[in-house]
């Protein structure tokens, strides 16, 4: 295996990570924080992600990565 691939995969490994320890407190975050009942909804921010985008894009990641050591 190419070290260029080596480093992507632990570039992706290292992104993934990142992600789903956001996740986690971001979960946990929501959990905690009481609804107030009299504030107004907030709109969603262009920071939201949509996750079957995000999902997505991961499994076309994946096969990328994949596909490229099947050949290599």
């Amino acid at each position: 295996m190419t070290t260029s691939i080596k480093s992507s995969l632990r570039n992706l490994h290292g992104a993934l990570e990142k992600l789903e320890d956001t996740v986690v407190s971001v979960s946990a975050i929501k959990k905690k924080a009481q609804d107030d009942l009299f504030s107004i909804p907030m709109r969603p921010s262009a920071n939201d992600m949509d996750s079957k985008a995000i999902a997505s894009r991961l499994d076309s990641a994946i096969a990328k990565v994949e596909k490229l050591l099947r050949e290599g």
